[in-house]
């Protein structure tokens, strides 16, 4: 595998984000869940460095029909907004169902009380499984790695 993969998962509170290993199996990072955007870009940009990313896979948020949603605006600016900070080429994937599949591979029983719903939310672990699930079908489409 010649490029090096950063999956996104954009979230106006949370990003969440993966990476693939050399084999092409994707991993879920670290969810980027700090207050400020900035902060979030920042982190985003370390792991960019980190990981020494030559590609950005973005989570695309079309409807179940593969139509645009009203979230495809703000995913195109967020995009712009990469593109302009990093100069990465930027691949947008389909995200249909990333967020249910995450829950499914999570294996995490469902929280019991509304603060736990809360805790995990905040925790973008959940993000960042939609990521790597994102990343791992982009891979898998193309013939890199293998199925999960």
């Amino acid at each position: 595998m010649s490029s090096v993969y950063l999956g996104i998962d954009y979230g106006a509170k949370r990003v969440g984000l993966s990476h693939a290993d050399s084999l092409g199996f994707a991993f879920p990072l670290p969810a980027a869940v700090a207050p400020e955007a900035e902060e979030r870009f920042a982190q985003i940009g370390r792991e960019i460095a980190r990981l020494r990313a030559t590609q950005l896979i973005l989570g695309y948020p079309l409807s179940v029909e593969g139509e645009r949603t009203k979230r495809c605006d703000e995913v195109d600016a967020f995009a712009a907004e990469l593109t302009r900070r990093f100069g990465l080429p930027i691949e947008l994937v389909d995200e249909a169902l990333s967020s249910q599949a995450a829950d499914e591979l999570g294996g995490r029983r469902k929280p019991r009380s509304a603060q736990e719903r809360r805790d995990q939310a905040r925790s973008g672990e959940r993000d960042s499984r939609a990521a790597a699930v994102l990343l791992q079908d982009y891979l898998n489409s193309r013939g890199i790695g293998a199925s999960l």
